[in-house]
């Protein structure tokens, strides 16, 4: 075999490997009970769903201090933090858990939160019940994606050790 064909074959064979678990662009990973594994790739806007990611929206549906002038990416990360924070502030870290929990939360156009999964790991029963007793007392309001008041797919993490 020539040296060529074994360099060729080394490249494709990383590249591979490195676009294994790769996100395309313009999707999320959403908690879905539909799911074979519970997680499903799903595009940021949902025509059909009539679902908006907050990373296109003009008008988040919290209190928050991101711009609208950051990137998508910045966007992303900024939603994520505020949202991170006000969940942590109606419930507080909680000492007693070692475990990485994955938020998913849907605010309707009334701005209430309608569909909320927790997902953690390992698995505590007790989780689940806490982030949604503390996100419902969050003060939702209505999401805007180009001036109309849309339904919206927020997500976060919390990683306690």
């Amino acid at each position: 075999m020539n040296l060529y064909k074994i360099y060729f074959s080394i490249i494709f064979l990383l590249a591979s490997l490195t676009s294994i678990g790769q996100i395309p662009e313009g999707h999320f990973l959403d908690a879905d009970d539909t799911a074979e594994k519970g997680y499903k790739l799903k595009p940021f806007i949902q025509e059909k769903e009539g679902i908006y990611h907050y990373a296109v929206l003009d008008e988040l549906p919290f209190e928050n201090n991101c711009s609208n002038e950051l990137n998508q990416k910045e966007k992303i990360e900024c939603s994520e933090n505020t949202l991170n924070i006000l969940i942590t502030d109606n419930w507080g870290k909680p000492g007693f858990f070692k475990s990485s929990s994955y938020v998913y939360i849907t605010i309707d156009e009334n701005g209430k939160a309608v569909d909320i999964k927790v997902k953690s790991y390992p698995h505590h029963d007790e989780i689940e019940p806490m982030y949604i007793d503390a996100i419902e007392r969050i003060e939702f309001k209505p999401a805007k994606y180009k001036g109309n008041t849309v339904k919206t797919r927020l997500w976060t993490a919390f990683d306690y050790e």
